[in-house]
Order: C-alpha cells, then sequence, then structure tokens
C-alpha cells in the first residue's frame, strides 16, 4: 500500500511539473505580462512606430480576449495574461489629415485602416513579447457582401443545396461585373505544425514540388481549390451604386421539393428554414463541364435555364483529379474567399500542396494568385473554438475572420451599414471581418445588417 502511495504521488509531481514546463516554469498558470511592439509597414510606411494602435490577444483555447493600447514608443503592454496560446489582432486608423502628417502625402481615401495579425503566439514566463508590422488593408469598390455557408437543417431544410455568395458596389457608381473571378481557397483546416508547415500550421507553400517563389509563395500569394468566373464582354452586368449580385449555387426556389437528376424526389420539410434563390444574378452549374470531362452530373446541381451560368475558372489541373462536382462552401466555415481580376488567368502557374512529395494521377494542384490582383477578400472559421484553423489571407486583406454560430443553421455572415448617404448604404470595409460582419439570424438574398 505504501508503494502505491508513493507511486501516486510521484505521478502527481511529475505531472504539475509537466504543465509547469509547457508554459514556462514557475507556478502554475501564474498571470504573466506581455508586450506588442507595433510598426507601421517598413517597405512602404519606413517602419515607423504606431502610436494608439488597437491590439487584441484571444486565448486559442477559452476565447478570452485582451486588449491594449500602444503607447507613443509603439509598445502595447498587457499584464495578467494567463499563459496559453493566442492570436493577436492589431489595428490602426487614421484620417486623411492624419496619414499626410505623417507619411508627406495624401491617401486617396478618407481613412487608412492598417492592420496586422499573428497566430498561434505561445505567451508564458519565457516569451513575453512579440512584433507587428501594420499593412494598409487593400480598399476595394467591390466587396464580399454576404457569404451563406452554413446552409439550412439538413433533414429539415435544404441542407447545403442554398448556399450562396453576395457581392455589393460600394462605390457611388457603376461597375460592370464582367470578367470578375471568385476564388475559393485552399489551405489546412488545423494548425498543427509539421516540416511542411508555417509556425502558425498553415502550409508553407515554398515547400511545393516546383515553387520557385522563395518566401513570396507565402507572402504575395494566394491558392485557389476552385475559380469561378462571370460571364460578359465588359458592359454587360452592370451593378449600380449601393446594389449587388447575388451568385448561387444552385439558382431555385429551395423551399419547393425538387426531383433530382437522377429521378429521385427530394422533399423540404420545413421551407421556413431555407430561402428562395430563383431570383439570383448567377449560378454554379458544373453538368456541362463535368460531362466533357467523361464525369456524371453531380444529383443535386439543378440547372435553372432563367438564371446565367459562372464560367469555370479553374477546376485543378487538366488530366488530374479536380475534386468537388458542386460549387460546395464548408458548411462549418473552414473556407476563404477572395474576389479578383486578371486578364489572362492562364498566365497563373498552379502546384500541390507543400505535403506531397511524388505527383501522381490523384494528385491536386491549386492555382497561384497574386495577392495584388485581389480587390476584396474574406477568412471564415470554424464555429467549433476547439477546431480552429490558420489564416489563408495576409492581414492586408482580411486581419481576422467571421463565422456563423454552427453549421445547418440557415445563419450567413454579413457586412455591417457603416453609413447612408442619399439613401445609398456604404458598408462596412476595414479589411478586418470580425468588426466588418456580423451574423444573420436567416440568411437574405440582398438584404442588410441593419
Amino acid at each position: 500500500m505504501k508503494n502505491i502511495i508513493l507511486l501516486f504521488a510521484i505521478a502527481v509531481t511529475f505531472f504539475s511539473c509537466t504543465i509547469n514546463d509547457d508554459f514556462g516554469g514557475g507556478t502554475n498558470l501564474q498571470p504573466v505580462s506581455f508586450t506588442v511592439n507595433l510598426k507601421y509597414d517598413k517597405d512602404q510606411y519606413n517602419g515607423l512606430v504606431v502610436n494608439t494602435g488597437n491590439v487584441v490577444l484571444t486565448n486559442t483555447n477559452t476565447g478570452d480576449t485582451y486588449k491594449a493600447t500602444s503607447n507613443t514608443t509603439g509598445i502595447a503592454s498587457f499584464t495578467n495574461i494567463l499563459p496559453g496560446t493566442y492570436n493577436i489582432t492589431a489595428t490602426k486608423v487614421l484620417t486623411s489629415q492624419e496619414f499626410s502628417d505623417l507619411f508627406q502625402f495624401v491617401p486617396s481615401t478618407e481613412t487608412v485602416t492598417f492592420n496586422g495579425v499573428q497566430e498561434n503566439i505561445t505567451v508564458n514566463a519565457n516569451i513575453t513579447s512579440t512584433n507587428i508590422d501594420l499593412k494598409a488593408a487593400r480598399i476595394g469598390d467591390l466587396v464580399i457582401k454576404q457569404i451563406y455557408y452554413a446552409g439550412s437543417h439538413a433533414s429539415q431544410g435544404a441542407s447545403f443545396r442554398d448556399q450562396f455568395i453576395e457581392i455589393y458596389n460600394n462605390s457611388n457608381e457603376v461597375i460592370y461585373a464582367d470578367g470578375l473571378y471568385i476564388g475559393q481557397l485552399y489551405g489546412k483546416i488545423n494548425t498543427i505544425q509539421s516540416s511542411f508547415t508555417l509556425a502558425n500550421g498553415q502550409y508553407d507553400w515554398s515547400k511545393s514540388i516546383g515553387m520557385t517563389s522563395g518566401s513570396d509563395a507565402n507572402t504575395k500569394n494566394v491558392y485557389a481549390d476552385y475559380v469561378i468566373r462571370i460571364p460578359g464582354s465588359g458592359t454587360q452586368y452592370p451593378i449600380k451604386a449601393g446594389e449587388s449580385i447575388v451568385i448561387a449555387q444552385t439558382a431555385i426556389n429551395h423551399k419547393f421539393p425538387l426531383v433530382d437528376n437522377t429521378g429521385i424526389p427530394v422533399s423540404v420539410k420545413n421551407p421556413d428554414l431555407t430561402i428562395d434563390l430563383s431570383g439570383a444574378d448567377f449560378e454554379v452549374y458544373l453538368g456541362d463541364y463535368l460531362l466533357s470531362k467523361g464525369k456524371d452530373v453531380y444529383r443535386y446541381d439543378i440547372q435553372n435555364p432563367a438564371v446565367k451560368d459562372m464560367e469555370i475558372g479553374y477546376w485543378g489541373r487538366a488530366g488530374y483529379d479536380s475534386g468537388n462536382q458542386d460549387f460546395l462552401i464548408d458548411n462549418p466555415g473552414r473556407d476563404s474567399f477572395i474576389i479578383f481580376r486578371t486578364d489572362d488567368l492562364n498566365k497563373f502557374s498552379d502546384y500541390s500542396d507543400p505535403s506531397i512529395t511524388t505527383i501522381d494521377s490523384k494528385t491536386k494542384f491549386f492555382l497561384q494568385i497574386p495577392t495584388k490582383d485581389i480587390i476584396d477578400g474574406v477568412d471564415l472559421q470554424n464555429f467549433n473554438p476547439s477546431s480552429q484553423r490558420p489564416k489563408m489571407l495576409p492581414s492586408e486583406i482580411d486581419a481576422s475572420f467571421t463565422n456563423c454560430d454552427a453549421a445547418f443553421n440557415s445563419q450567413s455572415v454579413i457586412r455591417k451599414t457603416k453609413s447612408i448617404v442619399n439613401g445609398r448604404r456604404i458598408l462596412e470595409d476595414s479589411n478586418n471581418s470580425a468588426n466588418d460582419f456580423v451574423k444573420l439570424p436567416m440568411a437574405n438574398p440582398r438584404g442588410f445588417a441593419n
């Protein structure tokens, strides 16, 4: 009996020491101080210190947040921080006059937002500081207004079939949607580190087979699983100021029952849980594309002849596995989306993901898209705090994430209204999804959050 007690005491002591060691030594989970040093991007803004920048630390396990503001030396100081792993976001907004006084040239907008982000940063007694460079947020006249990815109830509603993306003209003049590309990005959906990842767990694309971009592979490019394109010759599809276009996975009234492409009836038990997308501007129909590849049309990819089809820009490298048979958005929220323009999509290279060591017939490839071509982008996030994924977009495109509360709950994420000018809504666009978006309890094409 004495031996058992002794072994138990040794085990408890060892376990306690292990916990202490994991958090840098000292007493178990004793609060520590932590500082974040903020500077403006050195390449464009000379690395000047950021005064009164807002910094938020978010514990990746508990979701607890800590906030601080940087001082005149660019230091944001935190006290009584529990040791752990944190995501850090930093933001600074300058008026046009403040920007001109600081950088000696006049910006093109009334305000300029700077964002910075770091993920999976360890905070403990031994690691007490970090540095973040803030980059100017990319401002575009077109923005991704609403993403309905959660879908509706799997058995009572339309499941994933009623998903859509809405793009909004946030400017004061007509913009033609013709030729606009939408990219569904690809990356790791967990933060596990390995020999082919960055420190935050995201893929290190510089290690992909055939990659020649070096570190720019990660900092100046993103990688698309699929790319679709709005058709048109240049002036066929105008979006008026303050209006939007809706791109549906399937442009039908999802409140009604249907017969799928195999002839099987599909019921909708509770129409109130889903939406009518028969009035969408475009739909993503892959039937013709798949038939051209010798593949069957997906059973739920129902074509509405009254709605214009999107063009397929990239669905994997020709001759290799192209994956999805429909435009499917991840219901838990592990996707990222961009809108961009280019005069020639074929000039972009594609690569296998960095975990691949040998190319074979089943290898998937992903299109490399320069961040300089991106007009707007949104990182979604898993609704489960214990299943968070690393970012795919750089901070100048999106400094954080947005998400719904669950999958299949009929919610969408939608931009907040910043102001109304002569009846035209101007939507929030600070390139920080946590600030710009809210959850809409029921997805509403062409609707507004407030």
